[in-house]
Order: C-alpha cells, then structure tokens, then sequence
C-alpha cells in the first residue's frame, strides 16, 4: 500500500466530515417546516416560487419564506461536536427579497449557544442581508464556539421594511462544525502508521542463518 491514497483518503474523510450540515431540512426540500420552529408573528413558511412571482429556489424545489406581518423567525436546536475550546462553527445561508426599496425586506441569522443544561451561554448574529436586485447572495463566515457550548440555535430572522407582507427568502442554510488543526494532524498520524503496519506486512520473513 503507497503513502498517498492513504493520506488522500484521510484527507477526503476529514474534509467531508467537515462540511456535514448540522442542520436537518437546511433547504426547505421537505417541502415542511420539519426541523424548524416557527416565530414571530408573520408565520414564515415554505414557498415553491408562488409567493412573489419571479422570485424562485435558489436550489431544488423549495426555500423559506416571511409570510405576512412585521418580523418572523425559524430557528432550529442541533447538538454540537466536540468540546473545550478552539472549536468553530462555519454558517452559510443564501437569502433574496422583493425588490421594494433601500432597504428592501431582508434577513440575518443568529446563533444561541447552549450549555449541557439548556441555559444560555450567549449569541452572535450575521449582518442583515438585503439582496433586492433578483439574485441570491450568500452570506459565509466562521464563528468561535463558547468552550462550555453543548448545542446552539440556529435561528432565521426574517424584517420586514414595507409593506404587509414580509418577501424575504431562505434557501440552502448550512452550520458545520470546522475541524480543529490538531484534528488533522491526529488524523495524518494515524494514517501514515497504518502505513507503516502495512509496509512491514509485506515485507520477506528474514531466513535463519544456516552453519557452516
């Protein structure tokens, strides 16, 4: 067995490890709210494009909705890898609003860490994301995690600016957990000794020396 599909194998498992999604039903493509937790008083939903006319999926069939009222959120609970510090959290969402005005309807996420007791720890927030121009933009960036964190909320915020309805969007969210440095190095050590067990697997027996 050579070194580099070992250590390309090891690189492959961590980095897809690392871009697992926390979040269940992060892109509305259960067509629900499953996962989610409505609030607010706008009742943000599911829209499949029919909402405001134009304005469709960034990915897949569905995506997030305001609704009708002055604010809304869907927020989510999910359980956090890992524990002590140095650990951190990658947050990506895309978001879209009707093209009303400067500002136009938009939306934030924010994050509320937990401990083992579900109390509150703290909470950070993304900027308010304004994207009236019919485009999504995308909203990426990494957060520390509070040592004694143990889950956190993730939460859509979804403001209204005019109007009764509320025409901001959602789509594709994703929280996942960004590997450590020392968890590389870990997991690189582990796969050059395997290397090494497999290099003397197969290496010849030595034959005993015969009398002269």
């Amino acid at each position: 067995m050579r070194v580099k599909p070992i250590l390309a194998a090891a690189c492959f498992a961590l980095s897809a490890s690392s871009h697992a999604s926390l979040l269940k039903n992060g892109g509305a493509e259960l067509g629900s709210l499953e996962g989610w937790t409505a609030g607010g008083v706008s009742v943000p939903g599911v829209d499949d494009g029919s909402f405001d006319p134009g304005i469709d999926p960034r990915s897949g069939s569905y995506m997030f909705y305001g609704g009708t009222g002055a604010f809304g959120s869907l927020s989510q609970n999910v359980a956090l890898t890992g524990a002590g510090q140095g650990r951190q959290v990658r947050v990506s969402f895309w978001e879209q609003g009707l093209d009303q005005d400067n500002p136009s309807d938009q939306g934030y996420v924010s994050l509320t860490w937990r401990g083992i007791d579900g109390g509150i720890i703290g909470s950070v927030m993304t900027p308010s994301i304004d994207s009236h121009d019919g485009i999504w933009t995308n909203y990426n960036a990494l957060f520390a995690v509070p040592a004694s964190a143990f889950t956190v909320d993730y939460t859509m915020h979804f403001v209204r600016n005019l109007g009764s309805d509320l025409d901001a969007f959602f789509d594709d969210n994703e929280l996942s957990m960004v590997p450590e440095p020392g968890s590389l190095a870990m997991l690189l050590l582990g796969a050059l000794a395997l290397f090494g067990v497999q290099r003397r697997a197969r290496q010849p027996a030595l034959r005993p020396l015969r009398a002269i």
